[in-house]
């Protein structure tokens, strides 16, 4: 080594011990924190701090990685694999005990997994630094598994039901976390002491810093055009590579740090008084579903987010609430029965045999509010029904599949079954209507028009066709709202609602899509058990519904419509007769392989699968990117520990 080299190296060569077992325990002891705060609801604020101290301990073991090489002074491969082994077994052991007790000690499976994880970063760095020949055989093999892993899943999910639908998922999971991973690993070892054993390897390096400093561009380039969601993918995937390639643990870090953040749970509000059953001579009553309870908000109240158990989501910032706690005149007090998901037999009063309770709930909505009528009469009752009934949330869920959602075999599952939708809310209004007292007035909400019916739309990944087609199916769904509650003779109907977000310009495709009132894909956890908060069927609940922002438009509509209507307090009604309509294809009520929710979710899943000529595209720009991630890092120092080529 020369002078220089070691007047740059003379403090790390001096405590050799210190940098090598300081920047690991560094390491550990910001997973501790962060894992521990994950754990917990806690405000943002303090969940961000918690990984910004993780991330400055990762950052110290990254850069002993670059500057010493894994096994300069201090350390030897032996207690690599020593500590693999340790963090491993422990990691099973935890897990074990976790599914032993079922699932009592929720903590547990995120701990296990963590010890998992860093166990298997001690075991890669060790066998990254074994023998150069056997690398490229091992890791292609592992390579070789994962894509046959990929084979029989594309094949086998679309059709597979219980028990072998769980089991493609977790050799899918083994083979995208475990077996990919290995084998890149091993494979970037080797392309590493190549590129490094000649000139022309060092040469290509330099190409290799300029495809990736054309990433980045690109990366910015998706910021800037407000395409948010596939710039932090791409760029989730080049840190991936970069991390994989080094051999720094940042790829462990990466991981981490996302299974902490995706199993914290969100922070929740106390009930406000204005909410808490206690009289009051102008109460307001708000009924319905998501659109009424919240859904789409950051926050929501204490006990009302809970995977697998209470997921009415009702928010603070819900128009209701905000109706009643900033004190308005005309309330005194909100009973909140709106809850997410709800169904219109889920608002029946139980003397209708189709009614039936929100599990986990006792009591369907006009249920609750039966039993507290009693001790107040309701001043106002509103609303917000039928597009749980009509399948909206399975709409998300077909149009953001690959193929297009405006589909001659989807699109008329969605819209036949409106006829239907209307029946059953004619019915739910009539049976509200039974039940309040005399001259209670009721307001049908509408929802708002989220997606404007623009020709082109920024960060939006939806089609023309596919915004079109959402924009006239909520058209369609309020008509059938509106006919509905004519035909209950409802009093009145809230039409301002409709155009709420298009006349403050808050609708998707007319505001950038962090301005809107309306979340276009919003990944967020939930409270519960950890099994649920892992689970991704829990983390786009938010998705397409009106954030905090939509909902304060919301309140300002319902203001400025009650403003306009002062005799709200003495309700007239609207009569219309109900109408015969034609039945259904298909019902989505029906949770059996026939119903309208079943077919469209398989119908997206074939859509997945129908899309693997793709891979001839996507996977050759990965490996070239991967390729040009190894020739960069190729270009860095080499120090000692670090066995050349």
């Amino acid at each position: 080594m020369n002078d220089a080299s070691a007047g740059q190296d003379g403090w790390f060569r001096q405590h050799p011990k210190l940098t090598y077992w300081g920047s690991r325990g560094l390491f550990a002891a910001g997973t501790v924190v962060f894992v521990d705060q994950s754990s917990r609801g806690l405000p943002r604020w303090q969940l961000y701090l918690a990984l910004a101290l993780f991330i400055a301990c990762s950052a110290t073991f990254v850069v002993r990685q670059l500057t010493l090489g894994h096994t300069a002074g201090g350390g030897t491969p032996g207690w690599l694999i020593f500590a693999a082994l340790v963090f491993g077994i422990a990691g099973l052991s935890v897990l074990g005990f976790y599914l032993k007790t079922d699932h009592k000690w929720d903590a547990l499976l995120l701990i296990g997994l963590v010890l998992l994880l860093l166990g298997l970063g001690w075991f890669v760095e060790w066998w990254r630094g074994k023998s150069v020949a056997a690398l490229p055989w091992w890791g292609a093999g592992f390579l070789v598994l994962t894509g046959a892993a990929a084979i029989v899943v594309a094949r086998e999910l679309p059709g597979a039901k219980d028990g072998w639908f769980v089991a493609l998922v977790v050799i899918l999971g083994v083979a995208v976390f475990v077996t990919l991973p290995l084998g890149l690993n091993l494979l970037s070892e080797w392309g590493l002491h190549r590129a490094r054993a000649s000139q022309f390897g060092r040469d290509i390096g330099r190409g290799g810093l300029v495809v990736v400093a054309l990433v980045v561009l690109a990366i910015l380039g998706l910021v800037y055009w407000d395409w948010v969601l596939l710039a932090t993918l791409m760029g989730v995937v080049l840190l991936l590579l970069l991390a994989i390639v080094s051999n720094t643990h940042l790829d462990v870090a990466l991981v981490l740090a996302g299974l902490c953040l995706l199993a914290s749970a969100p922070p929740e509000d106390p009930v406000p008084d204005e909410l808490k059953p206690q009289g009051g001579t102008k109460v307001l009553v708000a009924m319905g579903d998501s659109f009424m309870s919240g859904e789409g908000a950051e926050r929501f109240l204490e006990g009302t987010d809970n995977a697998g158990g209470n997921e009415c989501r009702q928010a603070p910032s819900a128009f209701a609430v905000k109706m009643v706690t900033r004190k308005d005149p005309r309330f005194d007090r909100l009973l909140f029965t709106a809850c997410s998901g709800a169904r219109t037999f889920q608002v029946l009063a139980s003397d209708d045999p189709k009614a039936s309770p929100q599990p986990p709930l006792p009591r369907t909505q006009i249920d609750e509010l039966i039993q507290q009528l009693p001790s107040f009469r309701p001043a106002m009752v509103i609303v917000s029904l039928g597009g749980n009934d009509a399948g909206f949330a399975s709409i998300g869920q077909a149009c953001l599949a690959p193929s297009s959602c405006d589909d001659d075999v989807v699109k008329p599952l969605f819209t036949e079954n409106l006829p239907s939708v209307q029946r059953a809310l004619t019915e739910t209004y009539k049976s509200l209507k039974k039940h309040l007292p005399p001259n209670v007035p009721i307001v049908a909400v509408p929802y708002p028009q989220l997606i404007a019916d623009a020709k082109r739309c920024s960060g939006v990944a939806l089609t023309k066709p596919e915004r079109k087609f959402i924009h006239d199916f909520v058209r369609d769904l309020n008509q059938t709202v509106h006919a509905a509650a004519a035909a209950a003779h409802i009093d009145y109907y809230l039409m301002e609602m409709e155009g709420a977000f298009a006349d403050n310009g808050l609708q998707l495709c007319q505001a950038r899509k962090g301005a809107a009132g309306v979340n276009f894909v919003d990944i967020k956890s939930v409270n519960g058990l950890a099994a649920q908060r892992f689970s991704p069927g829990k983390w786009i609940h938010n998705s397409l519904h009106p954030n905090e922002d939509g909902h304060k438009v919301m309140l300002k509509t319902l203001d400025t419509w009650l403003d306009g209507h002062p005799e709200v307090l003495q309700p007239a009604s609207v009569g219309r007769d109900a109408v015969t309509d034609p039945l259904p294809p298909c019902e989505m009520k029906d949770k059996s392989d026939k119903g309208c929710t079943k077919r469209v979710q398989k119908w997206a899943l074939q859509q997945v699968v129908n899309r693997w000529p793709l891979l001839f595209l996507v996977v050759p720009g990965l490996a070239i990117l991967w390729l040009a991630s190894i020739a960069a890092i190729s270009l860095l120092p080499q120090r000692p520990g670090q066995k050349s080529g």
